[in-house]
């Protein structure tokens, strides 16, 4: 399976001997998994998925199937289903690449949205990748109705959409937005935006780079880049973004 672990992963440019000796032997990213979603759509054979509906494939890189767990879909064909479904706690889902259907809409790449505890839905004419956290697993045995429900719903791909939310600031050259999530849901996420060399803590079970370059814990990340916990115990991560440069980064935690 094509996904780095970080004790092994070098970044692309070239660090300082000294960053290098900074490193934590704790740091978040060393217990933690590497993956170029990039090149995981390009080449998803590589990569451990196995059969979870007719015509979509999962890939689970944190937990379990039938906990708490975060993963990566795959529809294969151009008309991807998956049956009624319920969620006790808050579903998050990061439009890879591709189109998810329900009866809320249609998610497009860049779409970042977040289902609320209660709710229930039936996937169809679906196809690409999309990453998923589930706080509890999807239920197919008690979805008997599908009610109205208000997803979180943010469009990374559209042009200058940070400007819609309300990013406070947190330390210089740091600037976060909480994503309005319901407490009983079992998930936060944050949007982090730096423009400093200092570090921004995060305490979570993943990062996921949306722009810019951005170093975690002394490793530099592109867009597009997954920093994973091995585990659903949340890690530490340590945030900054390369100087004279910014960053943005999605971070989620159980």
């Amino acid at each position: 399976m094509a996904i780095s672990q970080s004790d092994s992963d070098q970044p692309d440019t070239a660090q300082s001997d000294a960053a290098i000796a900074g490193h934590e032997a704790a740091a978040g990213v060393h217990r933690s998994t590497l993956v170029d979603l990039t090149q995981l759509i390009k080449t998803p054979e590589n990569y451990n998925f196995f059969s979870f509906r007719p015509d979509v494939k999962k890939l689970i890189l944190a937990g379990a199937a039938d906990t708490e767990h975060i993963s990566i879909l795959w529809y294969t064909g151009p008309n991807g289903r998956v049956g009624r479904h319920f969620h006790a706690m808050t579903e998050a889902v990061y439009a890879i690449a591709g189109t998810q259907t329900d009866v809320q809409g249609v998610y497009a790449t860049g779409s970042l949205y977040f289902n609320p505890p209660g709710s229930s839905h039936a996937i169809s004419y679906s196809t690409g990748f999309f990453l998923l956290a589930y706080a509890s697993p999807p239920d197919f045995e008690n979805a008997t109705s599908i009610e109205d429900f208000t997803p979180v719903h943010i469009n990374t791909a559209e042009p200058h959409w940070e400007a819609r939310y309300p990013f406070t600031t947190r330390q210089d050259g740091v600037r976060t937005y909480d994503i309005p999530l319901a407490p009983a849901g079992g998930l936060s996420a944050q949007l982090i935006q730096s423009t400093t060399p200092e570090s921004y803590a995060y305490n979570g079970n993943y990062l996921l780079v949306l722009e810019g370059r951005c170093c975690i814990d002394g490793r530099y990340f592109d867009p597009q880049m997954l920093v994973v916990a091995h585990t659903v115990a949340a890690q530490s991560y340590r945030i900054s973004a390369v100087a004279g440069h910014a960053c943005l980064v999605f971070g989620l935690s159980f």
